[in-house]
């Protein structure tokens, strides 16, 4: 698939464990679009992706350059996000309930995560939205896409400069203010 910033492909591990081989999702950025910001936004998302291992979260198993490309390894998850779903059909309420607590699950962690010497990160998604929840046809729920998150330590975003889907954005995510983990939380509100 191809997104905004890069390009989304299946791949084979070359190690292979009991089970033998992997699949696995390779994130690739676009030469086009590799500026400073898109570079860090993209090694951003590759840290963070790394260093949470949830089960709501999709998780990468690591990252770097190869020839020249910024390529992230991440797990693949076969299934389809809650926009794919909500254009087929509504779902019921008790499964959307479901759903978003196990979202909730996955923020939880983001927003607990610390670093190695146990300060906290203050990590904040941007975007959650039905674009961002994907439901494996196994059944697990899974948070994706921290390529626009905000860590608490990084002066990120200049003014007038915001990221997410406005449908689903706080109104101080809107207005370009401070944010922390309640935002996100509106936005699972507005999912």
């Amino acid at each position: 698939g191809r997104g905004g910033m890069g390009t989304i492909e299946l791949a084979l591990e070359r190690a292979s464990g009991p089970s033998g081989p992997r699949v696995v999702a390779l994130k690739r950025m676009l030469p086009a679009v590799r500026d400073r910001e898109h570079e860090s936004m993209f090694l951003r998302e590759a840290r963070l992706a790394t260093l949470l291992n949830h089960p709501n979260v999709v998780h990468a198993f690591a990252f770097g350059e190869h020839d020249g490309e910024l390529i992230i390894a991440m797990e693949y998850v076969e299934g389809e996000t809650l926009a794919q779903l909500a254009t087929v059909r509504r779902l019921p309420l008790d499964v959307v309930a479901l759903v978003l607590a196990e979202v909730c699950d996955g923020l939880e962690a983001a927003h607990e995560l610390r670093d190695v010497g146990g300060k906290p990160l203050g990590v904040v998604h941007r975007d959650v939205s039905p674009h961002n929840v994907m439901l494996s046809y196994g059944g697990e729920v899974k948070l994706l896409d921290f390529g626009v998150a905000k860590l608490e330590s990084a002066h990120l975003t200049k003014t007038g400069d915001v990221k997410g889907k406005v449908a689903y954005m706080s109104p101080e995510q809107a207005m370009s203010e401070p944010l922390d983990r309640r935002s996100d939380l509106y936005g699972v509100g507005a999912i």
